[in-house]
Formats: structure tokens, sequence, C-alpha cells
């Protein structure tokens, strides 16, 4: 019963305090730009150290530190499983946003030469001179010494 009473105590006070903050807002800084996200960062830290006052106090925090420690462990198994499947998902992203290769582009890597048709989240598809096919692993883009001509721009 005592939990419950500075509980609420605890509560009021936060409200207090966030109030206060607010009408010190409104008469002080009134002239002052950009005071209102001072005002919203010190109730979001007011709010925060509620929440962690209140979960240790009623003991929530421990179910919360078991559930993100299991979902930690299961994230490291599964990123060293795919690995080579996120560095190729990054190295995609990077070429998707960059402006290193784009379609049409004329790339030369281990000694073939081709036009980019298609860029995907984990390969790059070029077709070869010789009318083949040659899929490119993203993360290749990042290793390996690649020599790209730009297509001409016509317009």
């Amino acid at each position: 019963m005592s939990q419950i009473i500075f509980a609420v105590i605890s509560i009021v006070i936060t409200v207090a305090i966030m109030a206060i903050v607010k009408l010190v807002d409104r008469v002080k800084f009134k002239e002052l730009t950009g005071s209102h996200k001072i005002v919203v960062v010190v109730c979001l830290l007011a709010i925060a150290g509620e929440l962690v006052y209140l979960s240790t106090s009623f003991g929530l925090l421990t179910y919360a530190f078991e559930t993100i420690a299991s979902i930690g462990v299961g994230l490291v198994v599964l990123g060293i499983t795919f690995q080579n499947k996120l560095k190729n998902a990054a190295a995609g992203l990077s070429i998707y946003l960059g402006p290193r290769v784009n379609l049409g582009d004329i790339i030369e890597i281990d000694n073939k030469v081709g036009v980019i048709k298609e860029i995907h989240l984990t390969k790059t598809i070029i077709e070869l001179n010789n009318g083949n096919e040659m899929w490119i692993p993203n993360v290749k883009f990042d290793e390996a010494i690649i020599i790209t001509h730009k297509r001409n721009k016509q317009g």
C-alpha cells in the first residue's frame, strides 16, 4: 500500500515540475526562440525518470530486462548467421543511395566488361559484351577494384 502512495506522490511531483517548467518558459523565455525545445527535453527527462522509478518500485523492469536480453542474444545469432547477406544488403543500400554507379553505366570487374542492367538489394546484374549476364554481390563494390565508365547523358 505504501508503494502506491509513494507512486502517486511521485507522479504529482513530476506533473508539478513539468507545469513549473512550462510556466517559466511562457513567462521568462517568451522572447527566446526555440525555448520550447528545452521544455520538451526537460519534460521527456522527467517522464523517463518517473517511468524508471515506477517500474523499479513495482518490479516491472525484471521482465523487461529478461525480454530485451533474450531478443539481443537472438539478434546476435541471426547477425552471425546472415553476416554475408547483411553485408551485401548494406552495400546494396549504399549503391542505391550513393552516386557511384547507376543503371546503364559500363563497369569493368575481374577483367570482364558489361553494362549495369539491374541493381538489387544483395546483387547487381550486368550484361556482358557477349550477351551473358554476370551477377555481382554488392559487397564487391566495396572490396574489389571496379572501373566505372559513366553513360553519356543526352539532353
